[in-house]
């Protein structure tokens, strides 16, 4: 009877081993690989640094951008560690890239791209948690423009009562 609890016991110790390396392995993919625009955005992984018109003219501003979820989504943060910073979460899907923004004003916009060119991803508003467009004050679109590897400009453009009320323009230069 020891003899056949010791057999038991040592089969489940190693159902459970075997088990858990299989789980642990699953979870293991192929890197990541988005569409062309996706992977644009990829590079901009770093921290990048210069100034905006948020506030006033030439406001110091620092944004950063790192990967999250195995490789599948780009974090943007906006203005990190201040009363203003806000986050965007940039990723693929269906094969075409999209973005939510996280927004000071305490608004869920999700931008899809609307256009991509050389030296540009044009995003634009494609509904949001609790956002009415036709009233709510919102981030409605979203142009970042590839200048070079190391200065990209992005403009935010904001909506109130349906219509444009101003763009918040970002300068930014790749911190070495």
């Amino acid at each position: 009877m020891r003899k056949i609890a010791s057999i038991s016991l040592l089969f489940t110790y190693l159902l459970f081993v075997v088990s858990f390396a299989a789980y642990a392995g699953e979870g293991r993919k192929a890197p990541y690989s988005g569409s062309k625009e996706y992977e644009r955005m990829r590079g901009l992984i770093g921290a990048w640094e210069g100034t905006s018109n948020m506030g006033r003219e030439g406001q110091p501003t620092r944004v950063e951008y790192r990967l999250t979820a195995g490789g599948s989504a780009i974090v943007e943060t906006l203005f990190p560690g201040t009363p203003e910073e806000m986050i965007s979460v940039y990723h693929g899907s269906n094969g075409k890239l999209s973005m939510t923004h996280y927004c000071m004003l305490q608004k869920q916009p999700h931008m899809e791209l609307l256009k991509a060119g050389a030296d540009r991803l044009d995003f634009m508003f494609a509904g949001g948690s609790g956002i009415d467009p036709k009233k709510d004050a919102h981030m409605h679109a979203l142009t970042i423009l590839f200048v070079d590897k190391d200065h990209i400009v992005q403009n935010w453009t904001f909506f109130e009562d349906g219509t444009e009320k101003g763009v918040t323009r970002l300068n930014l230069s790749r911190v070495r």
